[in-house]
């Protein structure tokens, strides 16, 4: 199909939204997954006129507001409220009307066919898109590196997901969730604070994004000096905090978790992981996947995490790895689609708003199994 206008390209994960053209090099926008409504309707939506507030707006107006995110562990929960989203992409962020531009969107690696229906019948019947192409995050983000084989390690806030992909398709077979995300980073910090009597320092959501963003380190050999590695942030009273514990540690927990929480945890460690998920493909397979590891997510962006797991993996291995870093991890799922919107031999996978009028399900059933 050819595109009359650049094609919109959206990443909805649990956290941040990533919109923008697949002319861009970049997101034109990236906010919080969240939708806000008054806290006095108590649930009671439909029966008084009120405002919605969208991303950052609903964080910034947290103690006014109940505050909801539409996606859970990278499934869809709230089809309401992910509508809102949507809409205020197009019309606020982009300011492009929805029914001029076809949508390449980035879904779960475990998204049910339900979901993808789902979302063909709002953006054929509600946003009138012309086009429509759904792909895993995983295959965008191996497209986002410039590989089409390798293994997607997804550090995102909910979930972290690795998973083999083979010639731009997933190994479904082959995934694995170790468990373990921003999420439960975050939740440690701030246990580790309480502990601590320093519950103050994190006030808003905003503060322990600062912590997660900029003190978090990983080490090589977990050995290195404690004065090479202090961390502390200055609290609302002016006093510095030492977090340098809370750094190192949170950090740690990618690879030795049980170590750090102090008793035995269901979290696979983030080699672990990927050594199994390559173990599950066929062995003529491994040494290519192994050429092309590619870390992606908020939380591939912590310093020394890919050195880190290059070395775990080969002293598992006994062969040489190769991790693709990127200083735009974050945005590589994104990359991607835009990458992958612009591929003449894409143009397969798309549905069109006239093939989904004829065909309906069925069409994208055939498209995007």
């Amino acid at each position: 199909m050819a595109f009359e206008k650049p094609v919109v390209v959206l990443d909805h994960g649990s956290y941040v939204m990533k919109a923008g053209f697949a002319c861009d090099n970049h997101p034109v926008s990236m906010f919080r997954t969240l939708v806000g409504r008054p806290n006095y309707l108590k649930g009671t939506y439909g029966r008084e006129y009120y405002d919605v507030f969208i991303g950052d707006e609903a964080e910034e107006r947290i103690d006014d507001l109940e505050l909801s995110s539409p996606v859970v562990n990278g499934q869809i929960v709230h089809w309401d409220n992910m509508e809102r989203i949507w809409h205020h992409v197009f019309y606020r962020e982009l300011k492009a009307a929805p029914e001029d531009r076809s949508v390449m969107m980035a879904c779960d690696n475990c998204s049910t066919m339900e979901e993808k229906i789902k979302c063909c019948e709002i953006f054929f019947e509600v946003l009138n898109s012309p086009g429509l192409c759904i792909q895993s995050q995983s295959v965008l983000a191996m497209y986002g590196s410039g590989f089409t084989t390798g293994v997607c390690v997804d550090i995102g806030y909910d979930t972290t997901d690795v998973n083999p992909v083979f010639e731009g398709g997933m190994i479904k077979y082959a995934h694995i969730q170790t468990g373990l995300a921003g999420a439960q980073i975050s939740n440690y910090i701030k246990h580790s604070l309480v502990q601590r009597n320093l519950a103050h320092v994190i006030k808003t959501p905003k503060d322990i994004d600062d912590i997660l963003r900029n003190q978090l380190y990983i080490t090589p050999d977990s050995s290195m000096p404690r004065k090479n590695c202090k961390r502390s942030v200055n609290a609302v009273c002016g006093e510095a905090i030492d977090l340098t514990n809370e750094a190192f540690m949170a950090g740690e927990m990618f690879f030795q978790p049980d170590f750090v929480m102090g008793e035995k945890t269901n979290y696979i460690p983030l080699h672990d992981a990927v050594l199994t998920a390559s173990l599950k493909c066929d062995s003529e397979l491994r040494p290519e996947l192994y050429d092309a590891i590619v870390p992606c997510g908020g939380f591939a962006m912590v310093p020394g995490i890919n050195e880190r797991l290059q070395i775990e993996l080969e002293n598992l291995t006994h062969r040489p790895v190769t991790i693709s870093s990127s200083s735009e991890a974050y945005a590589v799922v994104w990359l991607g689609g835009a990458t992958f919107a612009g591929l003449p031999d894409a143009k397969k996978m798309w549905v069109t708003r006239k093939q989904y009028e004829e065909y309906g399900v069925k069409i994208i059933k055939n498209k995007f199994m």
